[in-house]
């Protein structure tokens, strides 16, 4: 599993993908909930809402997956990179329990025509997070070199030529 959660199957660290996922989530979150407070693009703003609560659930899902991986790397990451990959760590935590609040938050008015004023800050504060952690993660992860996982040579088996029944 924790392979998986490295990467090392894939070839390179998934903790700044997932980050730069989580990045454009947060984005989307936050144009949406300027849609829905300025009423761009809809006389109705209910839509937007709801997009918006669900996008903000979508970005916590996937900040906790960037936490789990974050917490995969700093076990491995060299004794220099440590206080970077506990901070990448600090940031991914602090990233999904500031999406979490804001989508319950927005569970509790998602009545309102538009979000409430504290979701929106912690999205924003959320986004900012992300901004600077993904600089974080991707100069951490980037030139991460793994040892060559041992692959097991695969020879075909040689069929043997069928005899002549005589």
């Amino acid at each position: 599993m924790k392979e998986l959660l490295e990467g090392r199957r894939f070839g390179f660290a998934l903790r700044p993908q997932l980050g730069h996922i989580a990045l454009g989530l947060g984005i989307a979150v936050t144009l949406l909930d300027l849609m829905s407070w300025f009423g761009w693009g809809a006389r109705d703003t209910f839509g937007v809402v709801i997009a918006a609560s669900w996008v903000a659930v979508a970005t916590a899902v996937i900040a906790l997956l960037a936490a789990l991986t974050a917490f995969a790397e700093a076990s491995d990451a060299a004794k220099e990179d440590r206080g970077l990959a506990r901070l990448d760590l600090l940031a991914a935590l602090v990233v999904f329990l500031l999406y979490a609040a804001s989508s319950a938050l927005r569970y509790v008015d998602s009545g309102a025509a538009a979000s409430s004023p504290g979701a929106f800050v912690s999205a924003l504060a959320g986004l900012i997070v992300l901004l600077v952690d993904g600089v974080i993660a991707a100069t951490l992860y980037s030139s991460r070199e793994w040892e060559v996982l041992e692959e097991e040579e695969y020879e075909p088996r040689r069929h043997q030529k069928r005899r002549r029944a005589s």
